[in-house]
């Protein structure tokens, strides 16, 4: 959770530097969940191009990373052709 409304958090600035789906997901899984909100969840998602549903923060949070994991997968194969 952002402390100060003015700043932005490390791990969605390092979430969005990455192009790597692999990292994305490291970063997803390596960070406590109680750093996440509604906010992160829809910022991270959109830069993905995907939409998580409503719900709870730990839903959403597991279905991020579900996408993020499906794409590194794709990613990862499509890269071997």
């Amino acid at each position: 959770m952002i402390e100060n409304e003015n700043e932005i958090s490390p791990v969605l600035l390092a979430f969005l530097d990455t192009d790597d789906f692999d990292e994305k997901y490291k970063l997803l899984i390596a960070t406590p969940e109680g750093d996440f909100d509604d906010l992160m969840i829809d910022n991270m998602a959109s830069s993905i191009d995907v939409v998580i549903p409503d719900g709870s923060i730990d839903a959403r949070l597991q279905d991020l990373k579900n996408c993020v994991r499906t794409r590194a997968k794709y990613e990862t194969l499509r890269l071997r052709k």
